[in-house]
C-alpha cells in the first residue's frame, strides 16, 4: 500500500516543530571538530576492548543526546536533525536521524512518523566521519538514526514507530519503538530492539533524546 506524506497547511506541523534551517548555536559534527562537552552527563565509560561483544545475554546500551532539529521547504514532512552526546562502549558521540509524518496532529495534539533514510540529509556528514555509505544502502531495513564516535564505531537504528504529541504551545515530547539494525566497529553486527523518549522545543527546534536498548552480536 503506497503511504502519503501529507503537507500541511496552517500552523504546520513542520513550522512548530522546526523554525529554521540555518545550524544557530548547535554546530554540525564534523570528522575532525574538537568534541566540546556536552550539557547532558551519561555515567558511560568507553569501553577499551570488544569483549562485551562475547556476552551470551546481549549488553545494555544508552545514549542521551541534545539535539537539534532542521527542515528542507521541499520536503515539510521530514523530521530530520542532529545532535551530540554521550553513549556506553562510545563515550562523546555524535548522531543523526531522519523520519517522516504519517499526516497532521489530530485533535489530540497526536502525530506518528515512521523510520526514513538518514543518508537522505545527512550523507556527506555520515561518510566524513568514516562510515560507507554502501554499506547503509545495504541493510535490509532502512536505516533511519546513526550514533557515532567519529573513529570507525556506530550504530544503527530502524524507527518502528514514533508518537509524537503536541502541547498548546507546540512544544513536543516523543516516545518510540526503535530496533538496532548493524553498525561498525565495536558495533559490527549488531542486533536488537530499544525505546526513545525525548522532546522538541517549539521555540527553536532544540531538544534531548534518551535511548535505552538491548544488543546481541551475530
Amino acid at each position: 500500500m503506497k503511504k502519503n506524506y501529507v503537507k500541511f497547511s496552517g500552523l504546520s506541523l513542520i513550522s512548530v516543530l522546526i523554525l529554521s534551517s540555518c545550524m544557530t548555536e548547535v554546530e554540525m559534527p564534523q570528522a575532525k571538530a574538537t568534541a566540546v562537552e556536552s550539557e547532558v552527563v551519561l555515567e558511560a565509560a568507553v569501553t577499551q576492548d570488544e569483549s562485551f561483544r562475547k556476552s551470551p545475554n546481549g549488553v545494555v546500551y544508552m545514549e542521551k543526546f541534545s539535539n537539534q532539529s532542521i527542515t528542507d521547504p521541499a520536503k515539510p514532512y521530514a523530521f530530520p536533525g542532529f545532535g551530540t552526546g554521550n553513549a556506553t562502549h562510545l563515550g562523546i558521540a555524535y548522531s543523526f536521524f531522519n523520519q517522516y509524518a504519517l499526516g497532521a496532529p489530530d485533535e489530540k495534539g497526536v502525530v506518528y512518523t515512521v523510520a526514513a533514510p538518514v543518508s537522505e540529509f545527512f550523507g556527506d556528514e555520515i561518510a566524513d566521519l568514516g562510515i560507507e555509505m554502501g554499506l547503509l544502502a545495504e541493510c535490509s531495513k532502512t536505516v533511519s538514526t546513526i550514533t557515532t564516535d567519529g573513529k570507525g564505531n556506530s550504530i544503527w537504528f530502524h524507527n518502528i514507530s514514533n508518537k509524537a504529541t503536541f502541547d498548546q504551545l507546540g512544544n513536543i515530547t516523543f516516545e518510540a519503538d526503535v530496533e538496532v539494525v548493524g553498525g561498525t566497529g565495536k558495533f559490527a553486527g549488531a542486533t536488537g530492539h530499544g525505546s526513545v523518549t525525548g522532546n522538541v522545543q517549539a521555540a527553536d527546534g532544540k531538544g534531548t533524546t534518551l535511548v535505552t536498548a538491548q544488543i546481541y552480536f551475530k
